[in-house]
């Protein structure tokens, strides 16, 4: 599958970060999508990030939706009982299907 599908009330997106995506969202970000999540793994991303790693795996299959679309779908996941937190999982699954980082299946060589 080259995307995961997440879920917000009776909606369902395909969320994907294709290589115009990731260089997209290393400039919006300013650093490698990686870094959100500090030198040792150990940091919780800002809610700004989480949108706009939202905003941009919706972009390759979910046309026309706006920065101001992804608060409200990210709005929507909230008020469904999620936690911020609930969303970091999200970001891991979406850097799986869009190879930024290894799936799980997958043995890294060192």
């Amino acid at each position: 599958m080259n995307y995961i599908t997440f879920e917000v009330g009776s909606t369902s997106y395909k969320l994907r970060l294709n290589t115009r995506g990731i260089v997209a969202l290393e400039k919006q970000l300013g650093c490698n999508p990686l870094t959100i999540f500090g030198a040792k793994g150990d940091t919780i991303p800002t809610i700004t990030t989480m949108v706009t790693v939202l905003h941009a795996s919706l972009q390759q299959y979910n046309h026309n939706i706006t920065l101001n679309d992804a608060y409200d779908i990210f709005d929507a996941y909230l008020e469904s009982g999620k936690a911020t937190t609930d969303f970091i999982p999200v970001i891991l699954d979406i850097y799986k299907v869009s190879g930024i980082v290894p799936k799980d299946n997958e043995v890294k060589n060192d």
